[in-house]
């Protein structure tokens, strides 16, 4: 039975999460980024200092960029192999989880809860993209369950193996890999009334001496090569400043998270809060360890993100398995209706403002197919009265359909990954042209063009450069023309957003022609 349910998770999770991760683009701000400061790497041998856009980019270490290379290496320079050991890494973060579950619960509850956390739309959105966060949660979440081993099982060799996690999670994000983890371990032992007896049982020496075999090489090479620019941009603005102040263009609201936290953790956002109620009425999170230690791994993770100034939604994801924990034992036996009854609105709401809204759009009603399975299953739950099975596996399977139909199908729409790769077709044409934007800059842009930096000009400079005899090609929105008034250009291409009102526009002081080397 165990390793039925393995391969299933296994299978389950890779053609959700891997395989599909081909058929659609570079997402807007942040994918493209990453993608493209590995590819920076890659065309300039440099595998130490992160670039983007041809200026260093010091906001995370550099393991994600090292697994998005060797993605590039593998599969080529392509969102499916930039994208694969990111994804692949969600897939080994539901298995260990499975694994750890396996040893402390039974079968069938290990199993059910690796699908709730594979079922979380949050999760599934940050394992398909090329970003640090999945790479972080693996990371935490190995920590925690190494620690959690050594602890409960008295073994020195599972604390080593804890540090050996925080040191990979320090080379994804920063000091916040081994705060965090080691935060939750003490309020852990402090409630358990045993801090002191541990602390002279784990093996610092050996424990640290692996923590910093992984961290201090690349930190120790790019503090050698850049020293304090690397510290003034890393240390003290991405980790302490981001802890304490704010980030242009990142919210601080308190209220933040609260108003995320439904579509983060949908489909079982609704039963969440009833699944702590019971847990803390009932007094079941004292006697058994996985739930005391899930329950403070989860509000740990939340309230440190809730007290640091800078928020994203994504920050929480390290949550994400406590919370599969708690949420599957509540529904094991869940004590009241309500909050199904809440789903079952909630989904049918969404699913008819989501058809509405589809429509008016004029968007492919194909990509409305992944809406179908998540209703049958809440109104499967309320027909057959069990809650658990139809929802996770409802939710499973509109997401399947969503990566492999809606995506694919809303692709021919996306404006940016287009109008990058025909200004980067104009480039190769016209090899004298300079390629700028106006008072506007698209990381998805610069990935799909990659012929070197696309600087972001203001109306002024763009004038003169059009009025030049020089070739120029300059990317923005169609309403900043207007600061362009009395100014001689053509007009390339024009391409509606998918969301946005706005459309991107390519311009020039010579005709498309002429730019192509067509008479």
């Amino acid at each position: 039975m165990k390793r039925k349910n393995l391969l299933i998770l296994l299978v389950v999770s890779f053609v959700l999460l891997v395989a599909p991760n081909g058929l659609y683009s570079a997402f807007d701000k942040d994918e493209p980024k990453y993608l493209e400061a590995a590819y920076e790497m890659v065309k300039n041998g440099d595998y130490i200092t992160p670039y983007y856009n041809y200026e260093y980019r010091f906001d995370k270490p550099i393991l994600v960029y090292w697994l998005i290379v060797l993605g590039y290496k593998v599969f080529g320079i392509n969102t499916f192999g930039g994208r694969f050991f990111i994804s692949l890494c969600g897939v080994l973060t539901v298995l260990l989880f499975y694994w750890w579950l396996s040893r402390w619960k039974s079968e069938r509850f290990a199993f059910w809860s690796s699908l709730v956390l594979l079922s979380l739309l949050d999760f599934i959105v940050m394992s398909s993209v090329a970003m640090p966060d999945v790479l972080l949660t693996l990371f935490m979440t190995g920590a925690l369950v190494f620690f959690f081993e050594g602890y409960h099982r008295r073994n020195k060799n599972y604390y080593r193996v804890s540090f050996l996690f925080s040191g990979l999670a320090t080379l994804t994000k920063g000091p916040v890999g081994l705060v965090l983890p080691g935060l939750v371990a003490i309020i852990y032992l402090v409630l358990r009334r045993d801090l002191l007896r541990t602390l002279r049982e784990i093996p610092w020496f050996s424990g640290f001496g692996i923590y910093f075999a992984v961290v201090l090489p690349w930190y120790g090479a790019v503090l050698y090569k850049h020293g304090y620019q690397f510290f003034k941009d890393f240390i003290i603005f991405h980790n302490i400043h981001r802890f304490t102040g704010k980030i242009p263009g990142h919210p601080t609201a308190w209220w933040y998270y609260l108003a995320n936290y439904f579509w983060l953790f949908l489909p079982f956002s609704l039963f969440f809060p009833f699944a702590v109620y019971y847990l803390f009425k009932e007094k079941r999170i004292w006697g058994d360890s996985v739930l005391e230690f899930s329950t403070v791994w989860f509000f740990t993770v939340v309230f440190f993100f809730q007290i640091a100034h800078t928020k994203l939604a994504h920050y929480l994801l390290p949550s994400f398995p406590p919370f599969a924990v708690i949420t599957t034992w509540y529904l094991f036996h869940p004590k009241e209706r309500l909050s199904l009854y809440m789903t079952v609105f909630l989904f049918t709401t969404l699913a008819l403002a989501g058809g509405v809204f589809w429509t008016i759009k004029h968007w492919p009603l194909i990509g409305l197919v992944f809406l179908v399975p998540p209703l049958i299953g809440v109104w499967w739950a309320v027909w057959t009265k069990e809650v658990l099975k139809p929802i996770t596996l409802g939710f499973l399977a509109g997401m399947l359909l969503f990566k492999w139909v809606t995506l694919p199908a809303l692709e021919p729409l996306r404006a940016k990954p287009v109008v990058g790769k025909e200004v980067r077709e104009i480039k190769k044409h016209c090899k004298e042209c300079k390629v700028v934007f106006l008072d506007y800059s698209s990381p998805e842009i610069v990935y799909y063009y990659r012929l070197g930096k696309l600087e972001d000009l203001n109306a002024e400079t763009v004038k003169r450069l059009l009025e030049s005899k020089e070739p120029v090609v300059v990317i923005t929105r169609e309403n900043r023309l207007k600061k362009l008034k009395g100014v001689k250009f053509f007009k390339i291409d024009e391409r509606k957003e998918l969301l946005p009102k706005h459309s991107i526009v390519v311009i020039s002081n010579y005709p498309k022609e002429k730019l192509y080397g067509k008479s």
